[in-house]
């Protein structure tokens, strides 16, 4: 990505390693709820974070606009996947909503480092 080597950094980004190790640990508990708890929100999630790469590298202002779907559709994942525990009277997030969180939480860390190039570069 020459025209990211050209951009100002990104003052909070960390090293590139941190992706390195954090993008297959969220992969591998994204994996697992679609097993546990197939659902069309995380397919969609899924299919939404995946495109987002490719279009990053050609258009960072179009990646923010899909990073924002990603953290709606994420929410209500969340929403989805505490449902059934809500329901028999728990109280908090559930299980599989607390696997799901690290992933939602850096989507909302990726959107400000996306927004930060979207409109420095």
């Amino acid at each position: 990505m020459k025209w990211f080597d050209k951009c100002a950094k990104v003052p909070w980004q960390p090293p590139s390693i941190a992706f390195q190790i954090v993008w297959p640990i969220l992969y591998t508990l994204y994996a697992i709820l679609i097993i546990l708890e197939p659902s069309t929100e995380l397919i969609i999630g899924l299919i939404m974070n995946l495109c987002w790469v490719p279009l990053f590298v050609l258009n960072t202002q179009a990646a923010l606009i899909l990073i924002i779907g990603m953290i709606v559709v994420g929410i209500k994942t969340i929403i989805v996947l505490n449902d059934g525990d809500t329901k028999n009277g728990r109280k908090g997030f559930s299980r599989r909503a607390l696997i799901f969180l690290p992933y939602l939480l850096w989507i909302c860390f990726a959107f400000t480092l996306n927004a930060y190039l979207a409109y420095k570069c």
